[in-house]
């Protein structure tokens, strides 16, 4: 009877120095998630019998330990996921600011050598960078179930910075600029009552 309840003896698992570990392998392996293993895997793990784990999985695992484990490995699946998706959007923020750094290279060298037309073209590209840099953040902003703040991320202040820049270095930019942002109801035109 050694193990039974009022034996005197206590629970080979409860007195497991990976119980918890334990338990999460038992109830996501029931859920079929990742990390969980069937109760013969645990079994044979831990040097147990198959019936031992059922009876335990009966008699010791409450369903409210059973939904906190469950909510506990989701977040962490969604929490794994953002990482990934921040990670990628990082990604091409870089590639993309990297392409507006060479497109300012660019119309450097073309006002360098007087050579408005291709100064012209190359503002009409980073015009281009710059409409896919908004966005790809729009997009990872509505795409995303995390809560971002856009209006605080360094790469949207960077942005809008070189928003400003281009404007005052190309005036005549500043009124189609604005019209378009006004057309798809982006609010960037205004940050602390100055305008771009």
């Amino acid at each position: 009877m050694a193990g039974n309840k009022g034996s005197g003896r206590p629970n080979t698992i409860n007195i497991h120095p990976e119980k918890k570990t334990i338990i999460k392998q038992i109830v996501l392996g029931e859920h079929g998630m990742p990390g969980g293993m069937s109760k013969a895997a645990v079994a044979r793990r831990i040097g147990l019998s198959p019936e031992t784990i059922t009876r335990y999985r009966k008699d010791h695992i409450t369903e409210e330990m059973v939904r906190a484990i469950l909510a506990d490995a989701r977040i962490e699946k969604v929490e794994a996921d953002t990482e990934i998706l921040n990670d990628e959007r990082m990604d091409v923020a870089r590639t993309y600011e990297s392409l507006a750094r060479r497109v300012e290279r660019l119309i450097t060298k073309a006002e360098e050598n007087e050579d408005d037309g291709f100064a012209l073209a190359a503002m009409e590209g980073l015009r281009k960078v710059l409409r896919d840099i908004a966005t790809m953040h729009g997009k990872m902003a509505t795409d995303l179930s995390v809560s971002v703040t856009l209006s605080e991320s360094p790469e949207w202040v960077t942005l809008k910075q070189i928003i400003r820049d281009v404007c005052d270095e190309v005036p005549d930019a500043r009124e189609p600029f604005l019209r378009r942002m006004r057309h798809h109801v982006l609010s960037v035109s205004q940050e602390n009552g100055d305008a771009i």
